[in-house]
């Protein structure tokens, strides 16, 4: 299918400059049966992208119109019925030729459309259901491309009926020199080319499609990444939440243009042009998408949790092995108010205490200048003095005017580890497993790399975020990447624990 909405792209684009992007949306909401809007001014191929559209659909009926202020619903769903009002007093429309009965759908300027109008479309683009009378008819609709030069502003329904339009994309004048030269100097046709009879979309291409989009799952990763994105938007845009369902269905649509069976997360740059209002939000929901991308990219199978656990486990074994483990008993300061140590046995009526954290910045090997601050006995503060200040290496001592005093202290337990000489065949049985550890390591690695690079690869070939968009690429490897680093920060803690067997501090 990829390559068959290549081929048809190509073929739509003939002789139209800068509109693949355009071109390409609206083919996709074609096979979703989902609807696009162009905003742009007068005179950038918005007219001419809609109608080549239905160059894609074997057999279109096409239904285009131009919105003036007096619009009126009968230009649009069809004149009403006299014979039917007259003989079955029955108020419905003669709705041949007319939207009701298109497959494709042009509405230009669409915001210039009355309420009535816009009220009915609401019901079709919603529901692909037209209300003729007193009957609900079934509208053929694939794709409805509506577009103006301009956002509402205030008109009634304008909130609701914009929130239908799913794919929404600026379209400005062509932006190379090349481009322009050959817009100054070429050939203009309004005649689209040749379309292979092989690569046009029939009735039943177009329905098999629709039941491929039901058979595309969501991974559990494509998931978080949308859980993320709504918690990202929620101080805006808003996207309700037949949005984010509708956003979901194209995503699926998009798997399926691709041959895949459940969304990748390349797909969510699509996102782009589905989560915004108003185009000055695009940037940043572009930097949201980015974000939560390089958080939930593209998955592999490597789970870094256990190999750290495996590291951490070896220098556990290795600590067993090489360090006895002996209990035992140490003073340890004890807060007063929360934030002071007190002396035992400062001269003196009132109590002498040290700032704990003062405590904390004393060196053994020279004196500091700091304060002790004196109490009452259980009672206020009343002053503070300067004094020369030093730690001794003791948990619970300090060395105040070159004069050594206790701090108020309680026995605090802990564990000691005292090295010894391993047992032979015991070190021998851990090398082996740290050596297996290793293996697994660099076998870890190189998948993360491969699979960065083979994904990298294929997501080139992405038909709306690959080569031309190198963005939505490299956010996606980035949790890749992340991991092949952190695999071979582990691969080198591992290795020096094998070179060096020194499991860490023998005290903890």
């Amino acid at each position: 299918m990829q390559h068959r909405f290549q081929r048809l792209v190509g073929a739509l684009s003939e002789g139209v400059l800068e509109r693949e992007t355009a071109l390409s949306l609206g083919l996709l909401a074609l096979l979703a049966g989902e609807s696009l809007f162009l905003l742009g001014p007068p005179g950038v191929a918005k007219s001419l992208v809609a109608r080549r559209l239905k160059a894609a659909l074997q057999n279109a009926r096409a239904f285009e119109y131009l919105m003036g202020r007096f619009s009126t619903p009968e230009e649009i769903f069809g004149p009403l019925s006299i014979a039917g009002l007259r003989d079955r007093d029955v108020f419905e429309r003669k709705t041949g030729g007319y939207l009701p009965e298109a497959d494709i759908a042009f509405l230009d300027e669409i915001w210039r459309s009355s309420p009535p109008i816009q009220n009915s479309l609401l019901t079709i683009l919603n529901e692909k259901v037209f209300r003729n009378g007193s009957l609900e008819l079934k509208v053929p609709l694939k794709l409805l491309v509506a577009a103006s030069n301009g956002l509402p502003e205030g008109e009634e329904n304008a909130e609701a009926f914009w929130d239908r339009f799913l794919l929404r994309l600026e379209v400005g004048p062509v932006e190379s020199a090349q481009s322009f030269r050959n817009l100054v100097t070429g050939h203009s046709t309004l005649e689209v080319g040749t379309v292979a009879p092989e690569d046009v979309i029939t009735h039943a291409d177009w329905l098999e499609f629709q039941e491929k989009i039901d058979q595309v799952s969501l991974p559990e990763n494509v998931l978080a990444a949308l859980e993320a994105l709504r918690e990202s938007l929620e101080q805006g845009p808003y996207v309700s939440d037949r949005r984010w369902k509708r956003a979901a269905k194209i995503l699926k649509a998009c798997a399926v243009v691709h041959g895949r069976k459940e969304v990748d997360s390349l797909d969510l740059g699509l996102l782009e042009h589905v989560l915004w209002h108003k185009p000055s939000e695009r940037p940043e929901v572009v930097r949201v998408l980015l974000e939560t991308l390089s958080d939930f990219g593209w998955p592999s199978d490597v789970s870094l949790d256990e190999l750290a656990d495996g590291v951490e486990t070896q220098r556990e074994n290795l600590r067993r092995l090489m360090l006895k483990e002996r209990k035992m008993t140490r003073p340890k300061p004890v807060l007063q108010d929360g934030e002071y140590f007190a002396l035992v046995g400062y001269q003196g009526p009132l109590s002498a205490r040290v700032w704990a954290q003062d405590y904390a910045l004393l060196k053994t090997e020279e004196d500091l200048e700091g304060e002790l601050f004196f109490f009452t006995p259980y009672g206020p503060f009343q002053h503070s003095e300067k004094h020369l200040l030093r730690g001794t290496g003791g948990s619970a001592e300090i060395e105040v005017d070159g004069r050594l005093y206790l701090l108020e202290n309680q026995a605090e337990e802990i564990t000691v580890w005292d090295k010894v000489l391993p047992d032979g065949p015991a070190l021998r049985a851990w090398e082996s497993q740290a050596e297996a550890l290793v293996k697994k390591l660099l076998t870890a690695r190189q998948v993360l790399e491969e699979l960065a690079a083979q994904k990298s690869l294929e997501a080139k070939e992405h038909l709306f975020c690959g080569g031309k968009s190198p963005e939505w690429l490299v956010a996606c490897r980035q949790g890749l990447d992340r991991d092949g680093l952190a695999a071979g920060d582990l691969l080198v803690d591992l290795e020096t624990l094998i070179e060096t067997r020194t499991p860490g501090d023998s005290r903890r």
